[in-house]
């Protein structure tokens, strides 16, 4: 999701920070998109991240009930911790959207708790919620990161990075300079 006010120091998603009034998309759009991924690629299920999801909480529970109904699992991260997303200075939508998920990862990131070897997790500050008995706490012992060089030289990462490490594989591909 595009737009987050929290604006974490240290953001790793800092490109999903502005809120892009022009780019917005129906729910009709971004559903086609997921039932297209389920019948073609079989995912298990459907996780919102940004940004900030629950800046954008209303639009994204009618998401979530949607894919939980379609068999998908429902994951979410938030700067937002659990407590102010259950209380009275809840964006709009939040306690919809909450009640349509598996999982919640929330806190904001802390760069100086980073890495933490918690998969899905980019700070030790931040927590797992399991929402739902779809999942148990085994489920989460383990992350992977993918790396991928798209045809046009950019480095696209997917998971919870290791920065670390991440410095490493940059300066290896020589995309950052040695430290």
């Amino acid at each position: 999701m595009r737009g987050c006010s929290i604006n974490c120091p240290g953001c790793v998603t800092r490109e999903f920070i502005p809120r892009l009034p022009e780019r917005l998309r129906e729910i009709e759009d971004v559903w086609g998109w997921i039932e297209v991924a389920s019948r073609e690629h079989g995912i298990e299920g459907v996780s919102f991240s940004g940004g900030e999801p629950f800046e954008q909480a209303a639009p994204l529970a009618e998401i979530a009930r949607r894919a939980r109904s379609a068999g998908l699992s429902t994951l979410a991260w938030s700067g937002y911790v659990r407590r102010r997303l259950e209380g009275p200075n809840a964006p709009p939508g939040a306690a919809e959207f909450l009640a349509a998920l598996d999982v919640l990862i929330d806190g904001p990131f802390v760069r100086r708790k980073a890495p933490n070897g918690k998969p899905l997790r980019g700070s030790t500050n931040q927590v797992l919620h399991l929402l739902t008995d779809r999942y148990r706490p085994e489920d989460f012992r383990s992350g992977a990161i993918e790396a991928v060089i798209d045809p046009g030289g950019s480095l696209i990462m997917h998971g919870v990075v290791d920065y670390a490490a991440l410095d490493a594989v940059l300066v290896r591909l020589g995309l950052a300079p040695s430290k």
